[in-house]
């Protein structure tokens, strides 16, 4: 079915199949800002939140982290409804992540590997612990640029205001700019800040230091998970460090409000050469 909204309860079935933030309704009311067609798919065993893309002149269906699954047997019926919504809609293929659902089971549906669009690896902080064992698991690096914040005269405040989204994004095209890639338009974050900002499904973190903002973040939470899902540090402010203490502000935030998972959005795979291009951002990741 084409939804205007996902159905009552999508998500706490999600959250029962352990999905990803990608697959809640809250992602779905991004999409549709940003003027995205969402579908969804749903049985006791699976369910699936897809959006309809473009490439080139095709359309196509795709499931970001999905199809969200209770066993690696439910995959062939969720993507065989997907497959058809898809076609019904005029859409040539579907795109789906299948996670770590064995390779075979995923060829027997007659999917094709190609260039994942989202991470393949990440990190997941458990956080249902007290602090003195979170602080136990930090890099000696980390944990002195946490205690030192203060001192240093940084300090780290949260927003849910909408408007503060600017803010974030002057911070991310610097950083964007010093490491040579690029993310996504300002309207994408307009329309996070829009729809996630205000009722809390997303926050932003600013790290502040000499009246200055120097570092800044944006995380989305769904069900028992925060999801660390971008982060920025102003030019000229790395020798500061003021990421450290920032994502931890984040990571106490989340465990105070009831978080048991902190999931760090992606890292380079484990068996990554030292030259990966997310070696930096994964030893930044691994230090907490």
């Amino acid at each position: 079915m084409t939804v205007a909204a996902t159905p009552d309860g999508w998500d706490e079935g999600v959250q029962s199949l352990h999905g990803h933030f990608l697959q809640s309704s809250a992602w779905a009311r991004v999409q549709r800002r940003l003027g995205n067609r969402v579908v969804v798919g749903a049985d006791r065993d699976w369910c699936w939140l897809g959006v309809v893309r473009r490439a080139g002149p095709f359309r196509y269906l795709y499931l970001p982290f999905g199809p969200s699954l209770r066993t690696p047997a439910a995959l062939p019926a969720a993507i065989a409804l997907a497959r058809g919504r898809a076609f019904a809609m005029g859409c040539a293929f579907v795109r789906f992540e299948p996670g770590d659902v064995d390779p075979d089971a995923v060829a027997a549906t007659g999917a094709r590997r190609v260039h994942t669009r989202q991470y393949e690896h990440t990190l997941v902080l458990r956080l249902d612990v007290d602090e003195a064992t979170l602080r136990r698991g930090l890099r000696s690096g980390h944990r002195s640029g946490i205690n030192s914040a203060e001192r240093r005269g940084i300090s780290v405040e949260r927003s849910n205001d909408a408007a503060r989204v600017a803010d974030f994004t002057r911070l991310l095209r610097q950083t964007e700019q010093q490491r040579g890639f690029f993310s996504f338009e300002d309207g994408y974050f307009d329309a996070i800040a829009g729809e996630l900002l205000p009722g809390g499904d997303a926050t932003l973190y600013f790290a502040h230091a000499e009246r200055s903002i120097v570092a800044a973040a944006l995380v989305f939470d769904f069900g028992s998970t925060r999801y660390y899902a971008f982060g920025a540090t102003a030019t000229g402010s790395r020798k500061l460090a003021p990421g450290p203490p920032l994502v931890w502000r984040s990571i106490l935030d989340a465990r105070d409000a009831g978080s048991t998972r902190f999931d760090l959005w992606g890292v380079a795979p484990p068996d990554a050469p030292a030259d990966h291009p997310w070696t930096g951002i994964t030893a930044f990741k691994s230090g907490f």
